[in-house]
Parts: C-alpha cells; sequence; structure tokens
C-alpha cells in the first residue's frame, strides 16, 4: 500500500491544501462561461468533478488510480450526473489536440513529469484556453534528503519555488501567467461533510495505516514551513498571439 492507495481506501475526496472548501471559492472567483469543455486531471474519487458538472459544464475526468476512479463513477451516478471518466496518465492524455476550454488540477502536476505533463495541458487545451494548476511548492531551503523523503512516501517528482512554476509554464508555452493564491505555508483544513464518501472502515484498524498516518504526521511537522501552496492561472495562446 503506498499513500495514494491509502486515499483510494478512505475516499478522500480533496487531499490538497484548503480542502473542497478550497476548490469551491476557487471555481466561484473563476466564473468559468457556462457550457465550458472542462478536464479535470487526477479526479480521484469524483468529488470536484461532479461540483463541476452540477454547474453546468461539460466534465471529462481522468485519473491513473483505479480505485479512485471507480469511486468516482459511483458517485456521479448516484448523483446522475454525466462526466466522462478515463483512466490515464497526466502526461500521455488520450485526446486530441485542441480539445478543451480548461484544464483543471489540484495537487498532481508535482507527482509527474512536468515537462511531459505541462506539455499535456496545452496540448489538449484550446488557443486562448485555461490551465487553473493548485500545487504544493517550496517555500524553504531543499534539501537531498528532504526530497528523498517526500518522494519515497507521497511519490512527489517534483518541488519548486513559485518563480520556477512561472518560469517552467513559460517554458512549455504558456502566457499570461497569474497567480490566485500563494501561501508560504500549507495552512489547515477541517474535515467537511462529504454524503458521497466511501471509506474502507477496516483500514482504520489496520497497523499499515496507522503506521502511515504517524509517518505523514512525522514528516509535516519536520519539513512542513518548508511547503506552500499556490494556484496558477495560464493561458494557452491564441493562434495570432
Amino acid at each position: 500500500m503506498d499513500y495514494h492507495d491509502l486515499l483510494a481506501g478512505l475516499g478522500e475526496g480533496s487531499a490538497h491544501p484548503g480542502g473542497f472548501e478550497a476548490t469551491v471559492q476557487l471555481l466561484d472567483s473563476l466564473s468559468l462561461p457556462s457550457r465550458s469543455q472542462i478536464l479535470e486531471v487526477g479526479c480521484g474519487t469524483g468529488r470536484t468533478a461532479c461540483h463541476l458538472a452540477r454547474h453546468d459544464y461539460r466534465v471529462t475526468a481522468v485519473d491513473l488510480h483505479r480505485g479512485m476512479l471507480e469511486k468516482a463513477v459511483r458517485r456521479a451516478r448516484r448523483e446522475r450526473l454525466d462526466i466522462r471518466f478515463i483512466q490515464a496518465d497526466a502526461t500521455a492524455l488520450p485526446f486530441p489536440d485542441d480539445r478543451f476550454d480548461v484544464v483543471f488540477v489540484e495537487s498532481v502536476t508535482i507527482f509527474t513529469r512536468w515537462r511531459a505533463a505541462l506539455s499535456e495541458y496545452k496540448r489538449v487545451l484550446k488557443p486562448g484556453g485555461l490551465l487553473i494548476d493548485r500545487e504544493m511548492i517550496l517555500s524553504g531551503r531543499k534539501t537531498e534528503i528532504m526530497s528523498h523523503k517526500l518522494k519515497q512516501f507521497y511519490g512527489i517528482r517534483t518541488l519548486a519555488s513559485i518563480n520556477r512554476w512561472k518560469r517552467r509554464l513559460r517554458q512549455s508555452g504558456f502566457t499570461a501567467i497569474t497567480v490566485h493564491e500563494h501561501s508560504r505555508s500549507m495552512g489547515r483544513w477541517g474535515v467537511d461533510h462529504d454524503p458521497y464518501r466511501e471509506m474502507d472502515m477496516t483500514l482504520l484498524e489496520d497497523e499499515r495505516v496507522q503506521r502511515m498516518s504517524g509517518m505523514n504526521d512525522r514528516l509535516l511537522a519536520k519539513y512542513g514551513k518548508r511547503l506552500g501552496y499556490a494556484v496558477i492561472e495560464a493561458k494557452v495562446p491564441l493562434r495570432n498571439e
């Protein structure tokens, strides 16, 4: 069992800074046009995808973890929402070029090969399309042992400052880069009520889960002050730009 297996088993629907409440507030602030074609990359158990679909967006959602995706499909069925779910890797999206108006990502890109992921986000976006990405960022000094431990436990492949993320987006061909939120700490978020959450209750007594929970607490206590988060919006230039 790894960290992502644990989240899937627990039915976690918003394992990112700020939680689901922050997602809702962000989407409200963006005021995306009705009926926009939105791709959510790394949809997890489908909570955000369902929220988007309820608000009249045409939603496609992908995730690499089959257990997460199965719960997302069941959530959408219970809510009677029309969402296209596909098992796929963020670095090899199974869609044609210029397909979506918006690519929405939360706490996913840091687990990927970032060059490939950003290239794919740009490729599937229409000219003038928007990338919205909320990610953990580096806000203090990074050491090799810190990088190793975060990769080993969480699977994090890249950890960079906000300025480096902006440079990476420019290098990948994005323009009009805007930071919507930027915090030098991860902050805290409460557990809100999720009526469609599917949790494997046997995990609560599983010794592996207890060990992982303890390790998570120790890592955050040791490295949490060096970690923050940001929400970045970036645009795919129009053909004549």
